[in-house]
């Protein structure tokens, strides 16, 4: 036989004996050859005397096997793929689930492995020396199952739910306001929004800004640009090239490319994906929301919306500038009077410029409003949605705006917003340094 002085070779005679695998009618074994999903489920199921063999006579043999593990909501590829050679990580990942009874990651999965010493890795005890993406051979099924056994003597029999495709700071779309509030805390700040849920906004520090749209006690939507608090089993995040992610996206049956964001919607989801088209078109910022809450309601534009949209602009500044290492803005009511203002006459007079009709610029404002400054700059925008798609417009604007938006020269910051008039929303930023 070809298992005599193979490494795997205790491992194989145990499973042979265990009557989980047995050789060819040519005498060999062929220990290496490589292990489609199939065969590594139905060895495993028959470690743990789960499935009768004789129930795998008729049909498709693999068949009984995927019922079985599709009851448990175990994480396997597909029967139409049941002869392919498949992954070391997807075989890390059927037997974490399997083992524990929930979901992990294929990462997780993979660590969970080598802390409980079932593998030492293929090249070292690392996540990487895995070889997760490697493909697995007999030996190395059989080693794994050999392991398994010794430290699990019994498999999970609960029903595995499946994880949340992508949560932000550990929480995902439909989850509970009482997890939200359980896990995160009570909100710094709760705002209205277009969309009928509110905003439940955790300000606390811009390099972990997270938003999220509740309503009914249900979480709606998620809003961040931080790179550390969204979390996706398809490899999704902040800083990725847009190119990459489009490889990642899981059939959308709609996608439009905007003029800052790549949106997309799979399922009941619709995403956005914010770049940053002067530094490669990777992702800055991502908005999930459920479709239902999707559309926005024209009654929604009040005035306490936009005491939200002026709050978030503020918020959406700082959070740009902390993950980028720039100094935060202090908040500034006198120059949130002067933007404010401009934004209200934009509105009411029907212009769109830095200067209004009367001639009068920024500066002319802020010093009617008594700022009295060193540097002063400004920033406009109108007809976007809200202020999250103002902001984006401009820190991917050629005009002026993101250097005003990321510059050390300023220390305070005004925000203001108006509805009606041409374009239907109206924003305006004022910096200064005293």
């Amino acid at each position: 036989m070809d298992t005599k002085g193979h490494w795997a070779q205790p491992y194989i005679e145990w499973a042979v004996d265990q009557k989980l695998a047995q050789g060819y009618s040519d005498g060999s074994f062929q220990p290496n050859r490589l292990i489609s999903e199939a065969e590594f489920i139905a060895m495993l199921l028959r470690a743990y005397d789960l499935v009768p063999l004789s129930s795998a006579t008729t049909g498709s043999w693999s068949k009984p096997y995927y019922d079985y593990v599709n009851e448990l909501g175990w994480p396997v590829l597909s029967l139409k793929t049941a002869t392919n050679s498949f992954p070391r990580g997807q075989a890390a990942l059927i037997m974490a689930s399997a083992a524990n009874g929930s979901s992990f990651s294929e990462q997780s999965a993979v660590q969970w492995l080598l802390d409980e010493k079932i593998s030492n890795g293929r090249t070292s005890a690392t996540i990487n020396g895995f070889i997760p993406d490697g493909k697995l051979t007999r030996a190395e099924a059989l080693t794994f199952f050999y392991n398994l056994k010794l430290h699990f003597p019994n498999l999970s029999s609960k029903k595995i739910i499946p994880a949340a495709e992508t949560t932000l700071g550990g929480i995902a779309l439909n989850d509970s306001l009482q997890k939200l509030e359980k896990l995160l805390g009570k909100p710094s700040r709760i705002d209205q929004s277009e969309y009928g849920f509110s905003w439940y906004v955790y300000n606390e520090s811009y390099t972990n800004l997270m938003m999220f749209g509740v309503k009914n006690d249900l979480v709606e939507a998620q809003f961040s640009n931080a790179g550390s608090s969204w979390k996706s089993t398809r490899g999704i995040q902040i800083g990725q090239p847009l190119a990459e992610a489009k490889k990642l996206i899981s059939s959308p049956n709609k996608a439009v490319t905007g003029e800052n964001d790549y949106a997309y919607t799979a399922g009941n989801v619709r995403t956005s994906l914010f770049i940053d088209k002067q530094d490669h078109n990777k992702i800055i910022g991502i908005i999930r929301m459920n479709n239902t809450s999707s559309a926005a309601t024209k009654s929604a534009y009040t005035s306490k919306l936009e005491a939200a949209f002026e709050q978030q602009t503020f918020d959406l500044a700082n959070a740009e500038r902390a993950v980028r290492n720039i100094p935060t803005l202090a908040w500034d009511k006198l120059a949130a009077a002067s933007a404010r203002s401009h934004s209200h006459d934009m509105a009411t007079r029907r212009f769109f410029d830095h200067t209004n009709p009367d001639g009068y610029s920024p500066f002319d404002r802020m010093k009617t409003e008594g700022i009295k400054y060193h540097s002063a700059a400004e920033n406009i925008a109108a007809g976007y949605s809200n202020s999250i798609y103002a902001h984006y417009g401009w820190i991917n604007s050629e005009a002026g705006h993101r250097e005003t938006l990321l510059s050390t020269k300023y220390t305070r910051l005004g925000t203001g917003i108006a509805f009606n008039g041409k374009y239907n929303v109206y924003y305006t930023q004022n910096f200064y340094t005293p």
